[in-house]
Formats: structure tokens, sequence, C-alpha cells
């Protein structure tokens, strides 16, 4: 079963058990009126139902806001009174078409707190809404979830409160008696003469022979690009899996829906090979300004459909906004150079081409501040690449195109993340006020809710940057990288049964990800699974290449299973600690090993060596679960001191999850009073 993401709304009659009891004939009746509602409100709204029991019934939806208001629509009829929940989580579908996964246990767990004829959602759903429907939320604190032991935020979706006397009174005050009627025709009109209207996202049908494989294949890139436009809020059209209309008609749809650019493609085989070729098309006056051919092998499907997913999304959201850019309209040559950057930007091998791509668009448009903000971005993650002549050189040129996109535009966040990566490391407070007025005016930026992830768990604020990591994966659900952020906070957490469920669904979905071995080996690694640990170091697809890495590695193993006090244990921390000065085993992972052995002395040591006379990097081991006995040590508040956090927290007031703990021999506030 492959994952996905998947919006679920989850209704459950409200006392149905006294109902029935009172009067049974009448109770079953009120359910079949009920279900009748919900399966004409899911096909109204191209919704599905997938589970229904006794009462209770459960449906999922490809549009976040379409799922809150078909929610509502169907709670505000008493008849019978139900509870609803809405969770945007992943899901995994089983042969019989039924749903089981995060999204369906979440709204189920959210329904149980919604009250009679209420809706409840979960933080990933508000977090996808806007306008008025966002408004209506109103914070309802905390839901525990059984399984996992972790809370998420609710929220409870209040009646519209638009008041129609005051809306009456407005339209009095607006023209005199005898204009009335005309008054309240401009009224309506208005907004729709004198405000652009949001552009929205176009996915047309790929053709594909006529082979099971193949046409599964297209309909499932044209449904993963329509998943991460609307978790993107490109308000993506609703788009048959085949049709038979003529393209040109299909493209004058999405020109009057308000689709500035569709995508389109083709699947074709060759013998055992697959190519996918993908377009984007302005609708206006059917001109092509991208395409890009995608192959693979026909038994490696699954990758082939992603690499051409999620480029293709990526290359939609940017001519989307292009379109809603301010400044001067770019020319169709720009606009050819931004749409193959955005579709090579996720190839950190064509980082160098990608920034040249944008240059070259910048030069040729520049009052686009959109533009310029891409380009401050590329040239910061180019620095990160450059040799050290250049890296000051790229610094300033990050920083100077990057202001020159805010003074024209204070919202594009790329700037907003080129400053946070030009900025020195351990500038805490500068690096958070950074991110922080980035996320204020645009908080559906997928990097820098990425960034501020790392970011908190750096600082130890965990709590938050899991919680930020999986806001990231929610606006990114293709990338398998934002989940992989998920899984590692939580195994640095101790979490390593929620951990291990998310790798195991990856590696049904993608069980050949390259990214996705060092994370199955540090679980593998950290819920003493030496063996498998072992198994995956040793076989021909192991990421690490070094001999010498390799051997750092054993003796890192040889060390967790050794047993306390013996000459083995002792060899093997000896080793680890001199390997991670090396720089042949990561300085986290020896950080994590040596305390959780307790060889507290050597841990310490190489923290000092490497946060504090050294580069620094990985700051998050320090408030892992394997580091736990460190924060216990009096000596931990004043490493914290050398590296700059005692002073950020003191002086930001965000003080870091640990500080909760009740078995702290010491108190955070009183030690950075003391040693500051």
């Amino acid at each position: 079963m492959s994952a996905r993401l998947a919006t679920i709304v989850a209704i459950d009659v409200d006392g149905f058990s006294k109902l029935a009891a009172a009067n049974e004939a009448a109770a079953t009746a009120a359910v079949a009126r009920l279900m009748e509602r919900v399966a004409q409100a899911a096909a109204a709204h191209g919704g599905r139902v997938f589970n229904t029991s006794g009462d209770a019934v459960m449906l999922e939806f490809p549009n976040i806001a379409t799922a809150v208001h078909t929610a509502a629509e169907l709670a505000a009829n008493p008849d019978p009174p139900i509870r609803v929940g809405v969770h945007l989580g992943e899901v995994s579908q089983l042969p019989s078409g039924d749903l089981l996964g995060d999204g369906v246990t979440v709204a189920a767990r959210l329904q149980l707190q919604a009250k009679p004829g209420g809706v409840m959602v979960s933080d990933a759903v508000r977090q996808a809404l806007r306008g008025p429907l966002a408004r209506r939320l109103k914070a309802k604190g905390s839901v525990k979830l059984e399984k996992t032991g972790e809370a998420i935020r609710s929220y409870e979706l209040t009646a519209d409160d638009a008041d129609p006397q005051e809306h009456r009174k407005r339209l009095l005050i607006a023209g005199a008696a005898a204009l009335s009627a005309l008054a309240l025709v401009a009224l309506i009109a208005w907004p729709l003469l004198a405000t652009d209207q949001p552009h929205r996202a176009a996915v047309l049908p790929l053709t594909a022979p006529n082979e099971d494989a193949l046409q599964g294949l297209a309909n499932a890139i044209a449904e993963d690009i329509t998943l991460q436009a609307d978790a993107q809020r490109l308000n993506p059209i609703a788009r048959a899996s085949a049709s038979s209309e003529p393209r040109e008609h299909q493209l004058e749809h999405a020109r009057r829906a308000g689709a500035p650019y569709a995508l389109d493609g083709s699947v074709e085989r060759s013998a055992a090979l697959v190519r996918v070729a993908m377009n984007l098309t302005r609708t206006a006056d059917r001109t092509a300004l991208w395409s890009q051919t995608f192959e693979g092998a026909l038994d490696d499907l699954p990758a082939l459909r992603h690499r051409a997913a999620i480029a293709s999304a990526d290359v939609l959201a940017c001519g989307l906004r292009a379109a809603d850019a301010r400044g001067d309209a770019p020319d169709d040559a720009t606009l050819a150079l931004l749409f193959t950057a955005c579709g090579q930007a996720r190839d950190v091998d064509r980082l160098f081409d990608t920034r040249e791509l944008l240059a070259q668009a910048a030069a040729r448009a520049p009052n686009l501040a959109f533009a310029q903000a891409m380009l401050a971005a590329a040239h910061a993650r180019a620095r990160e690449a450059a040799s050290e002549p250049m890296r000051e050189q790229l610094r300033a040129e990050a920083r100077e195109t990057a202001e020159r996109a805010l003074r024209r535009d204070r919202t594009l966040g790329d700037a907003y993340v080129a400053l946070d990566m030009i900025e020195r490391r351990r500038s805490w407070d500068a690096r958070e006020g950074v991110l922080q007025r980035g996320l204020s005016h645009d908080e559906r930026n997928v990097d820098l809710n990425a960034r501020y992830a790392a970011f908190l768990l750096d600082v130890g604020r965990s709590d938050d940057g899991l919680a930020r990591a999986r806001n990231a994966s929610t606006l990114d659900p293709l990338s398998l990288d934002r989940r992989y952020a998920v899984a590692g906070a939580l195994l640095d957490r101790g979490d390593v049964d929620a951990a291990r469920d998310l790798v195991d669904t990856q590696m049904r979905a993608w069980p050949d990800a390259p990214n996705l071995w060092p994370l199955r080996f540090r679980l593998a690694f950290w819920s003493s699974a030496a063996g498998d640990a072992s198994a995956l170091l040793e076989a021909p697809d192991s990421q690490v290449r070094s001999t010498r890495a390799r051997q750092c590695w054993r003796d890192a193993l040889l060390a967790a299973r050794s047993a306390p006090q013996s000459p083995a244990r002792a060899l093997g921390l000896g080793r680890v600690l001199n390997c991670s000065r090396s720089g042949d085993l990561p300085a986290g992972h020896g950080l994590m090993l040596l305390s959780q052995l307790g060889a507290l002395d050597d841990a310490f040591a190489l923290a000092r060596d490497h946060f504090v006379d050294g580069q620094g990097g990985g700051e998050e081991a320090l408030f892992a679960a394997a580091t736990r006995s460190m924060r216990t040590d009096r000596r931990f508040m004043p490493l914290m001191k050398d590296i700059g956090l005692l002073g950020y927290w003191r002086l930001s007031g965000h003080w870091p999850d640990f500080c909760r703990e009740p078995s702290l021999p010491y108190r955070c506030e009183a030690e950075a009073q003391r040693l500051l």
C-alpha cells in the first residue's frame, strides 16, 4: 500500500443509543437520511465515502476547504445531530477502497471531541485555510492521540457570524432610497470587479496507451500534481482522471476558470523504457513555455512517477507565483528561464545551472521581485557548495539581491530563506528574527517552514520543531526529504515506534529511494536492531563508502552491543571518540552514543571539540533522548553558554523543552542568571 495525503471527514451521530432506545425505527430512519445526504454531498463536492459503520461514516476529499465546507453543511442539519472531525494526514488504501493511517485515526479522534452539531479540525487543516473559513476557527486546546501519546492542536468551526441587520445598514448608507436597488447590485458586483481573483492551477489528464500500468502511471502523476497544488493552496481545478474532450477545449475551460497556465503530458513506452513528457502551456494564447521529458524503466514506475510529478508541480507553482507577482509582467523568454529553473531546483547536482538560469531571468526582468528572491536563495545555496574564495562574494550577492527583492515585495519567502542561509549559524536571535518575519509574510513557504523546524530542533525546542517539520511535510506532500525530516525528529525524541511506522510507509511506497538508507540505518542502530544495522552497513547499497568510516561504524556497533564495563565496550567507545574527532563518524552520532553508554567525560570533551572549538552544526543531538544524561550533568549549562544558546534562551524567553523536566538538578533560569 502506498501512502498519500488526504483530507478525512469523520462523522458520527450524537447520542444514537439514546435515540434508538426511545424510538429505534425513527433513529434508524434518521441515520438513513443522514447517509443519503452524505452521499449526495460527497458526489456534489468531489469527495468519496470510504467507510460506513452503523451510525458513523467517513469521507475523503482532495480539497481541504471543500472538505470543511461540506462538514459544516452536514453538521448544520440537526436531523440527526452529528459530531464531525476533519484532519489532513497520511493514509493508505486497501484493495477494498477503505483507508487506514494517521489521517483516519486523527479525524476520528477529533470527531469525539466535537460537540453536537459541531466540527473540529486539526492544526494541519487550519494551516491550509484562509479567508472567512479560517476566521471561523477557534482554538480549543490539544487533543491527545492514544496510540502515540502525542498531542495535536484542535480548532472548532464556529458559526458564520455575518449579521444581516448590519449588512442592510451598510446598504442604506451606500445610496439614497431611490437608488437602493442599484446600490445593492453595485455592492454585490464591486468585489468581483475591483479585486483580482486568485489564479488557479489547471492539471489536465495525461494521455497514455491502452495499458493498465501506463494509464495508471498517467493518472497517478496527475493526481500527485493536484495533491501538491492543493496543499500549497493553488486552488486546483477539479480534474477527471481521463477525458475524451479535445485538448483545445480543456485549455479553454482552464482559461475561463481562472488558470493562467495548464499542465498536461503524455506517457509512452518503448520496450522496457517508459517516457513521460510534461508541458506547461499558457491558456490565454496556447503558448508552450516549458517542457521536459522524464525516462525510467518499466519495472521502476514509482521513481519515474515521483520525478515527473514533483518537477511538474514545482513548475506549476512557479507559474502561478509569476502570474501573481508584483512588478513588470515578464516576457516569454524570461518565463521559460524561470520555469526551467523551478523544474530542476531540487536537483543538487544542477545547483549552479539553476543559479545561472535565475540570473538570466532576473537580468531580463529587473523589476520582477519574485525572480530576484529566487535568485537570492540560489546564491545562498551555491555559497554552501562553493570554494572558500567564492563564499564571501556569493554571500554579498545573496544579501544584496534579497534586500532588493524585499524592497519591492515584503511577502517573498525565498528572500528570507536567503537571508537566513547567509547569517552566521550561531546568530540565534538574528536568525529567528529573519525566519519569523518571513513566515509572518509567507507562512506557507515550504523552505521557510523546513528551515525554522531545523532551527527549533537545534535550540532545543523539539516539540515546536517537530510540529514545524510536519507542517513543511504537509505543505510539500510529494517531498520524501520532508518526511525523512519528520522521522528523524521523531527518532531524536526517542519515539522509535512512530519513526519506524513512517519509515516502513516510505519503504513500501519508495523501496529504492536513495535518501532513505541513512534513516533506516539510524533506526536500526537506535532501536537495538544491531543485526539489521550491520546488514545495512555491509550491503551493496550502503552509503558508507569509505573503508575507514565503515570500520568506525563497526566499532560503534561493537560498543553498543558490548556489556557494560567490558573491555570490548571500552575499546569501542575509545574508537568512537577518535572517529568522531576525525570526521569519519558524525559528531552528533558519536556524542549520543558516548552519552547513552555513560562515557560522559568523553561526551563533553567531544561536544567542546565540535561545538565550541570546531565548526559546529547538528546541535539538535544535544537535545536528543540519547543525550539526556548530559543534560542532567552540571557541565551542560556552561557548555550551552559557550555555544551561545544560554544567552539566546534568556534573551528570547523561549526555554528549551528539557527545562520542564522535574528531574533536573538545576533550574534553567537560575543557571542562566548565575552564568551570564
